[in-house]
């Protein structure tokens, strides 16, 4: 699995750790969507320097950078679950949505309101299939 705009690190010990930080970020969005497909995580260093994840749109995998895994949780779990919408709805960037806009800047979400984004877009723009939604409160 390879993409232009990030180079894949070769498994390792830390490389485990990264991909862990961030298929736990997926596993949260599991706990509300049951049916979520199988989401592939590649972690790597990006080759333009402001890229912090990639996704396929439509094909289940993503690219988290390094750079991206060091940075708070809710940085993260703002990258991570914008790049689930990406590969999971196809959806493009919507400059008017904090989640989904082309860059991180400014206001990071909350983990709450991460999700409240991104039930939006699985609600809206993917099929019947995926949409067991879990209600937790």
């Amino acid at each position: 699995m390879k993409t232009k705009q990030i180079k894949n690190f070769k498994m390792n010990d830390e490389v485990y750790k990264l991909r862990t930080k961030v298929i736990n970020l997926i596993r949260e969005v599991k706990k509300q969507y049951r049916t979520l497909p199988r989401i592939e995580v590649r972690i790597g260093e990006a080759r333009n320097h402001s890229v912090l994840g990639v996704a396929r749109l439509k094909d289940n995998k993503i690219w988290i950078t390094k750079r991206a895994t060091d940075m708070s949780q809710d940085a993260l779990r703002n990258v991570v679950f914008h790049e689930i919408v990406h590969a999971v709805t196809g959806f493009e960037h919507d400059e008017k949505c904090p989640l989904m806009k082309s860059t991180l800047d400014g206001y990071l979400l909350n983990k709450n309101e991460c999700m409240k984004y991104l039930k939006k877009y699985i609600n809206n723009h993917t099929s019947a299939a995926i949409l067991s939604l879990q209600s937790i409160g």
